[in-house]
């Protein structure tokens, strides 16, 4: 099963290594009004306030501190742009409309805009996690993946679609996310996991230095006992397994985590799960009946 409700996706041998990629699992809101940043400031766990040309990783948690939505958020003129699963929009902008009150916020998917992942394309990007207009297109640079740089393209689907013919489907793009220790939350992982667990404050998604949000007296509660007993890594087999998100991961015969997203190519699977540190210290794991071993991550825990 390859899509992106299971978290799951097979590259084909035939595609492209370097190229734009057809990010259809993801989709765009917009969010504008007078009290638009403020609203969204006291909603996620990351500024939202000041955003200038970031392009800035944030979550959306429950009251418990779980993450409810994961996303990246970006600003252009006067409006916010939330780039999110598209399994989660419905009830992302259900529940986040329940807060407006009396705030002047206007909430909207935006229908008209796709996302492309961009590859070692000799684009003129921006500097790391910052936005940049292009024509129509807004760029959005994230981390590289080994020697090539990466982007985020957003724009009207007839803009993109002339601007990069042909795309390469999303798989690679998903398999570079995962080496690069890139967790995307999709609905068979929402309320999985709280912001700590899938390595969010390493990898810029998660600040201490704002005000309240749902979900902060907990998350903040995890950081201040000095550490998480919970983390997210990289883990392979050398072999193709049909991992789902949210499949359970175990070692020495216990339950100590579970599947964040995977990717198979060829006769490798290569995951991003979230474990027991405990767990870590072996090194290994079994998923559905296979055995992964760890890989380190290209930053620090």
């Amino acid at each position: 099963m390859e899509n992106h409700l299971c978290g799951s996706w097979s590259v084909n041998e035939d595609s492209p290594v370097t190229g734009a990629f057809n990010l259809k699992e993801l989709s765009v809101i917009e969010v504008r009004g007078k009290d638009a940043a403020e609203f969204l400031h006291g909603q996620f766990t990351n500024h939202i306030k000041n955003l200038g040309s970031a392009f800035r990783l944030a979550a959306y948690c429950q009251p418990q501190g779980r993450i409810l939505a994961l996303m990246r958020v970006f600003k252009k003129e006067d409006s916010y742009y939330l780039v999110l699963p598209c399994d989660l929009v419905e009830g992302f902008i259900k529940r986040l409309s329940m807060f407006i009150l009396r705030s002047k916020v206007v909430i909207k998917l935006r229908e008209d805009l796709t996302v492309y992942g961009l590859i070692g394309l000799q684009e003129n990007l921006p500097a790391l996690d910052e936005v940049a207009l292009q024509g129509e297109v807004v760029l959005a640079r994230v981390a590289d993946w080994g020697n090539q740089q990466r982007a985020m393209a957003i724009a009207p689907k007839t803009v993109l679609s002339s601007k990069y013919t042909e795309p390469a489907e999303s798989a690679r793009w998903f398999e570079s996310e995962i080496e690069t220790g890139t967790p995307w939350v999709f609905a068979k992982t929402t309320e999985a996991f709280i912001p700590q667990w899938i390595n969010l404050e390493k990898i810029g998604g998660l600040v201490f230095d704002k005000g309240c949000y749902p979900g902060q007296e907990i998350i903040s509660r995890v950081q201040h006992i000095g550490s998480t007993p919970r983390r997210m890594t990289i883990v392979k087999a050398d072999s193709n397994v049909a991992l789902c998100a949210n499949d359970d991961v175990f070692s020495d015969g216990e339950a100590c985590g579970s599947v964040v997203m995977s990717v198979t190519n060829g006769n490798e699977t290569k995951a991003l799960v979230e474990v027991t540190l405990k767990s870590m210290e072996k090194g290994s794991y079994r998923i559905c009946n296979t055995e992964f071993v760890n890989v380190p991550l290209p930053y620090a825990l």
